[in-house]
């Protein structure tokens, strides 16, 4: 019972820590908080390492070498959008997919798929690609 009472205070001390950091400027969030370090509500290039660079230059919708939130949700709303146009068989936007467009984005997953380009999947291929949908299906939980 001793161990299981220190456990939790342990455990209720890194949570309260975690929860402060999170909620000074400039402590570790996630997503726009993390980038925005000195809390000013904007994310400019000082702010930035060379990675995020490109982030700037993408979502900076006014150009003002600045993003604010509202770009930044702009930006990762078109990033979906154009994600979900990608993976779109219907290639001819009429609404419906045909055989032809089923066929073309099948081959096309193959062609991912198929690292060495020699027509057949081996075993690693196929590995690899159940360990990327496991991967990914572990994070949207």
């Amino acid at each position: 019972m001793k161990k299981i009472l220190i456990a939790s205070t342990v455990g209720i001390a890194a949570s309260i820590l975690a929860v402060s950091a999170y909620a000074q400027p400039g402590g570790k969030g996630h997503g726009f908080d993390r980038l925005d370090t000195n809390g000013d509500g904007e994310v400019t290039a000082e702010e930035l390492d060379s990675r995020q660079a490109a982030l700037l230059e993408a979502a900076d919708a006014n150009g003002d070498g600045a993003i604010t939130k509202d770009e930044m949700k702009a930006y990762r709303k078109a990033k979906r959008e154009e994600r979900r146009a990608e993976r779109n068989p219907d290639t001819n936007g009429d609404g419906l997919v045909d055989r032809v467009e089923f066929q073309a984005a099948a081959d096309k997953r193959f062609d991912r798929m198929d690292e060495n380009g020699d027509g057949v999947l081996s075993e690693d291929e196929l590995k690899k690609r159940r360990d990327h949908r496991k991967r990914g299906k572990r994070g949207k939980k």
